[in-house]
């Protein structure tokens, strides 16, 4: 119980930094939609119809889409728990939050953009609950990342003791159970979330 207990604790100053550097993502990439012009919002719109469309016609590509979901995931999970192993880990992680926090926001600006009122239950849905998910999953990862790499900064310039190897194995920890959870939520996405998706589609239009 002890181990699980240290391996869920993160630092809660980083993990409050991470939320600030997510909030600040959602709401640009909620306002981003704006400045586009015509030629580039006319290309999201479309983008999104089409997606809609896939899903209400039955031609919608699971296999591809839960390829891509898996890689772009499992490639921010890795890159994070990795980088953390660096000095630069810090800088990196805060990117990545950013721009997945970006994303999101662009995301359910432009479905509501696209379709209106109607717009609201559509990207309830699509984000809700596992594009949060990722994103917390990514803070949590995230917030052991940047603190070993703050740890590695310490013991380099400041000659402070450092047990790497215990610290090593409780961040393999951590990064199995971000992959867990991710792979639950991207199976989630794929397979329950699309569905749910097809039949508001239907019922909306």
């Amino acid at each position: 119980m002890n181990k699980i207990k240290k391996i869920i604790r993160y630092d809660k100053k980083i993990m409050t930094l991470l939320n600030i550097i997510a909030i600040i993502g959602i709401i640009t990439g909620s306002m981003f939609i704006v400045i586009l012009n015509k030629s580039d919002k006319s290309l999201v719109v479309s983008s999104i119809k089409d997606f809609f469309n896939c899903l209400s016609v039955n031609q919608f590509d699971y296999l591809s889409t839960l390829k891509n979901i898996f890689i772009s995931n499992y490639i921010f999970s890795f890159l994070i728990w990795i980088i953390g192993i660096s000095v630069i880990g810090v800088v990196v992680t805060i990117i990545i939050i950013y721009y997945k926090a970006f994303s999101l926001g662009f995301t359910i600006t432009s479905i509501i953009y696209t379709y209106s009122f109607k717009g609201i239950a559509l990207a309830i849905f699509y984000a809700i609950p596992h594009l949060i998910i990722d994103i917390l999953v990514l803070m949590y990862l995230g917030s052991y990342s940047i603190d070993l790499s703050i740890v590695l900064i310490n013991s380099i310039f400041k000659k402070k003791s450092l047990n790497f190897k215990q610290f090593l194995n409780n961040y393999l920890r951590v990064l199995v159970i971000s992959l867990i959870i991710l792979t639950v939520s991207i199976l989630y996405e794929t397979f329950i979330s699309t569905y749910i998706l097809k039949f508001i589609t239907k019922l909306l239009f």
